[in-house]
């Protein structure tokens, strides 16, 4: 069971797990990216020999722990904190409305991360640089497990109300990834749960056959705009 939670995991994981120096251990995964080595169930799939050949010990070193042969490693990683991050540069002194329409930008965009393979967001933290240069952030907790979009803005409009002054850009984290998102749980009027579901199956099978560019929606961001190109932008479509 630990290879198969492991095989998913990209290789970066590895440079704090592997015990080697920072730098010898980010050289080795940079060295199994540019092979086409990405996740590590790739690195797994290799022989013993080839391993040793290219990459000597630390390499073999690798190959074990992708393999789930360390099991202290498979219970230090289940725990591990895996991340996926936005950023949406802003106009000078966003505030209000826009920034609701920036957030929704970026909860799309990281939905549709290929890195996510369509596992849950066990959290989130929210952050963004201030027109006198101060940072903010904010952690979200989610209660459980989802990658609803719809459940992701709920939680987190209320937390723009925070912000001490407006932006000039705007950010959003994933802290930790959990299992595949199965049907997502939510309020929904009496008979659309067959269509929802047929449309979200729909959208997963497109956006994994051409990527996350493939379907994309309209989103209103400055309708009062003169520049036609403020108006609107266009983000990922959501997964149903």
């Amino acid at each position: 069971m630990g290879a198969t939670f492991l095989s998913e995991l990209p290789v970066a994981v590895l440079v704090d797990q592997i015990e080697l120096p920072q730098r010898e251990a980010s050289n080795l995964v940079e060295a199994l990216r540019r092979l086409g080595i990405d996740t590590l169930g790739a690195l797994a799939a290799l022989s013993a020999s080839r391993v040793a050949d290219r990459f000597g010990p630390p390499g073999l070193r690798a190959l074990r722990l992708a393999r789930g042969e360390d099991d202290l490693l498979v219970c230090r990683l289940h725990t591990a904190r895996e991340e996926l991050r936005e950023e949406l540069e802003l106009p000078e002194g966003t505030a209000g409305s826009s920034l609701e329409c920036a957030l929704e930008l970026l909860v799309d965009r990281l939905l549709a991360a290929p890195r996510r393979k369509g596992r849950t967001l066990l959290g989130l933290r929210l952050g963004a640089l201030l027109n006198d240069g101060q940072s903010w952030s904010v952690e979200q907790g989610l209660g459980r497990p989802t990658a609803s979009a719809r459940v992701l803005c709920t939680v987190l409009v209320p937390r723009l109300e925070d912000l001490p002054g407006p932006a000039v850009s705007l950010w959003l984290k994933s802290v930790g990834l959990g299992s595949r998102a199965a049907e997502q749980l939510e309020l929904s009027v009496r008979g659309e749960e067959s269509r929802r579901r047929l449309l979200g199956a729909a959208v997963r099978e497109v956006r994994a056959t051409q990527g996350a560019a493939a379907l994309l929606k309209v989103l209103p961001v400055d309708t009062a705009s003169r520049v036609p190109e403020r108006r609107a932008m266009l983000t990922p479509f959501p997964d149903l």
